[in-house]
């Protein structure tokens, strides 16, 4: 009885040990990720900050060169290999494969892991860690394009409904995108006449009924809800060039097209 007691303690301490070095393993790739994150994104701030400077006539301030220099500091492999330095971590190369331009920051973090015992003849275990990122953090898109893909002065700018809508408009106060939200009973509904002809219908979406004691219309609408958040009641405006908006296919709106 007690040597199969023993028998049985060695097998379990030696299938708790098997069980945790995959535990080990993911806790390590998630300290060399968040190592690696933590200086991408540091250096991808640098770089806008570079950008920046080197755009403008004005000399660098103090703030950006403390900043770069730091971004100098980080970049260093040495010292990211200290943060990175932790037990059963053997052969770390960052290096061969990382790539840094004005762009992009990738990080990529090549290790072996050794393993407590031999297993088959297999004493470690090849690992990969990669963080990569589009640096500009914080800053808009299209800089490499002409005039910082700023619009021309002579560019117009149309506005269109994010909710699948194929009309832009030229004017923000076009009543198609800009209302008021009226209210009424839904029995008076039949007795209101929209302000561009036609009648008023239930909405299909939030089906109002005709005796509620209260439904929501606009005046150059076509429909009446039931809440006053109904998406259908709601538009979503954003900008876009008018050139851009024909080459999508969009058509200008009977009202305030032209």
């Amino acid at each position: 009885m007690t040597i199969e007691a023993a028998l049985c303690l060695s097998l379990f301490i030696f299938a708790s040990v098997v069980l945790m070095i995959p535990l080990l393993m993911i806790h390590q790739q998630r300290n060399i990720s968040r190592a690696l994150e933590s200086n991408a994104r540091l250096i991808s701030k640098l770089n806008y900050i570079e950008y920046v400077n080197t755009k403008s006539s004005h000399e660098k301030n103090e703030l950006a060169a403390d900043l770069l220099h730091d971004g100098e500091a980080a970049l260093s492999s040495f010292i990211l290999q200290q943060k990175l330095s932790m037990p059963l971590v053997e052969q770390l190369d960052l290096l061969s494969d990382t790539e840094i331009d004005v762009n992009h920051v990738k990080y990529v973090a090549n290790y072996n892991v050794r393993l407590p015992f031999s297993v088959l003849g297999l004493s470690t275990v090849p690992q990969q860690v990669i963080s990569s990122r589009r640096s500009w953090i914080g800053a808009k898109g299209n800089r490499w394009m002409d005039n910082n893909g700023n619009l021309s002065e002579k560019e117009t700018i149309v506005y269109y409904s994010t909710r699948e809508s194929n009309v832009y408009h030229s004017t923000l106060s076009c009543s198609y995108i800009s209302h008021d939200i009226l209210t009424a009973s839904g029995a008076e509904m039949a007795s209101i006449t929209p302000k561009y002809g036609g009648r008023f219908h239930p909405c299909l979406g939030c089906r109002p009924s005709k005796n509620s004691k209260t439904v929501y219309y606009t005046a150059g609408g076509r429909s009446y809800h039931a809440m006053i958040n109904c998406k259908t009641l709601s538009s979503y405006i954003q900008e876009m060039p008018l050139s851009k908006a024909k080459a999508l296919g969009k058509h200008p709106c009977i009202r305030c097209g032209s």
